[in-house]
């Protein structure tokens, strides 16, 4: 169980992962060594990696999509295989809903959007590809996650 404590350690951590322990613990009125076990803990259980967050334009991907992917379903895990081993694949997401597959695709410009658009469509297996390309980040993640 998670008590306001853990919560406002993981919240903490994920504004700041490299928080120390002693200002973490002086922010939850905990001692260090209590704050220590608490993360180990957390890290055993809810804490899945450590990361970092990155602004896909100043790395010089001016256009980020979120792409759905309609799949064949009898080629459901071959598609998978070939989109996830694919570079400008960010994320890849296998879903309920509108698409089986939903990724985050990073790309130079528009050109070079529309080329990765055209070759997923190719892939053998896909029968639709549907982009949103994202205009403006109104709300960030602030706890990000992960489901294994």
């Amino acid at each position: 169980m998670l008590d306001e404590r853990d919560l406002k350690i993981l919240r903490r951590m994920s504004e700041n992962a490299r928080i120390t322990f002693t200002e973490l613990a002086k922010e939850v009125n905990l001692s260090d060594v209590a704050v220590i076990k608490r993360v180990k803990r957390l890290e055993g259980s809810i804490v899945k990696r450590y990361t970092i967050s990155v602004d896909p334009r100043k790395l010089g991907y001016r256009i980020v999509s979120f792409t759905g992917i309609d799949v064949e379903p009898e080629r459901l895990f071959e598609v998978i295989e070939k989109v996830r081993n694919r570079g400008y694949v960010m994320g890849l997401w296998l879903t309920t809903g509108d698409h089986q597959l939903m990724t985050m695709v990073w790309a130079r410009n528009e050109e070079d959007m529309a080329k990765i658009h055209k070759e997923l469509s190719e892939i053998n297996g896909v029968k639709r590809v549907c982009p949103a390309i994202v205009l403006k980040t109104l709300k960030d993640i602030e706890m990000l996650f992960r489901i294994d």
